[in-house]
């Protein structure tokens, strides 16, 4: 099953968004995967069910807290 990522640009913001989601999103901070990006945080949300993600996204965009990337990986 493939992993989904959110990357953002520094540890607050992934601080922040995982407050955000926590209530109502399965999801955990978790090591950026290397090769995703050199201008990223060192660690990441991933998004443990995939059809949460859409939910995901809106609630981060209505705290201003949009990813830097959203990525699926194998």
């Amino acid at each position: 099953m493939s992993r989904i990522i959110l990357t953002f640009e520094n540890l607050f913001q992934v601080l922040a968004a995982d407050k955000v989601l926590r209530a109502d999103i399965s999801c955990r901070p978790t090591p950026t995967p290397a090769g995703l990006a050199t201008a990223i945080c060192g660690v990441s949300i991933e998004l443990l069910d995939h059809s949460q993600k859409d939910s995901a996204l809106t609630m981060l965009d209505s705290k201003n807290l949009p990813p830097n990337g959203i990525h699926e990986l194998p």
